[in-house]
């Protein structure tokens, strides 16, 4: 029953109405829940996923009680195939690393694997392919407590529930208010939430807030911060990333020198470490560990400009050069 009277809601106007078309998509809670749901909705027993990658995945596959296969990178971020070659029964994951897939990155994974989906959730902006499923994060990219998109040609629905993302959605409000230091430890448990939640359709809050976004200025602005922070940097950098697919998440820097993300921090540039149990396994690679140990994934969020990015660059300069 419609509900008349009392407090007023959070007023958005309703900006996108398809955020892929010509594509069916399932809006969820998590990229975890989007890549375990193709898994489930396709019927694969195995699913690979490579071993450079966050240990979320690993976790949303195992809960959905999905059978997890692991392979190696290279250094041009390409799959290396294991002794006894891929089984081709299996969904094979593909992470879009830091959202700078190539077309024949794609074009190559396509060809050499029966059944792709790739993790675009470092890659909001790059577009689906026909023939293969793709999992997109929200978060990753806008101001919003969750979310993710599973895309493909066809998709079949599974019954769970939907998302419940008000009770943990005031980080937003204090991040706005008193700056995204402030808010660490609210947006740490918005985490544990999302973690705890399992499996759910996006929540009414979550779709209302992404359908009220710009999405080509969101990934105007990142683009244009990519290219500012990439001519600055681009001579100590020991990647050579290239934009085909629209905006990143991060610009991926790659310096082997220690200590640049602790000298970042102590300037109140916030950057993670990703995966840091990846440097210490038996099963990983020395590329892989070298990611693990010394990439920099540097912010060029929308909210920032250029004089940002300048700024950023110059701190980084310092401490390297």
């Amino acid at each position: 029953m419609k509900e008349y009277g009392g407090p007023l809601p959070l007023e958005l106007k309703k900006i996108n109405k398809s955020f892929f078309p010509g594509f069916q998509h399932v809006a969820l809670n998590s990229g975890r829940s989007a890549i375990a749901y193709a898994a489930l909705a396709g019927d694969f027993e195995k699913v690979y996923i490579p071993y450079y990658t966050c240990k979320t995945v690993e976790a949303g596959l195992l809960e959905a009680g999905i059978e997890v296969l692991y392979y190696n990178i290279d250094n041009q971020f390409m799959p290396v195939e294991p002794e006894g070659g891929f089984d081709n029964t299996a969904l094979f994951v593909y992470t879009n690393y830091f959202g700078i897939m190539t077309h024949v990155q794609q074009m190559d994974i396509i060809a050499e694997h029966s059944h792709v989906l790739f993790d675009n959730t470092q890659g909001f902006f790059t577009k689906p392919v026909r023939g293969s499923y793709s999992a997109y994060s929200c978060r990753k990219f806008f101001g919003v407590p969750d979310g993710a998109f599973l895309v493909a040609d066809r998709l079949k629905g599974l019954d769970i529930p939907k998302g419940n993302s008000a009770e943990t959605a005031g980080f937003l409000f204090k991040s706005l208010e008193a700056g995204p230091d402030s808010s660490y430890e609210m947006s740490k448990e918005n985490e544990e939430h999302i973690n705890s939640e399992g499996m759910c359709y996006m929540s009414s809050l979550t779709k209302a807030l992404m359908e009220s976004i710009d999405i080509e200025s969101v990934n105007d602005k990142r683009i244009a911060n990519f290219n500012a922070i990439h001519n600055r940097l681009k001579h100590i950098n020991q990647l050579s990333p290239v934009l085909e697919n629209g905006a990143p998440m991060v610009y991926p820097l790659l310096v082997e020198k220690e200590g640049v993300r602790e000298h970042l921090v102590a300037n109140k540039i916030f950057v993670p470490r990703w995966w840091r149990w990846i440097a210490e396994s038996d099963k990983t690679n020395d590329f892989e560990k070298h990611l693990s140990k010394y990439l920099v994934p540097v912010p060029i969020t929308q909210i920032y400009d250029i004089e940002d990015m300048e700024y950023i660059s110059k701190i980084i300069l310092e401490y390297v050069n």
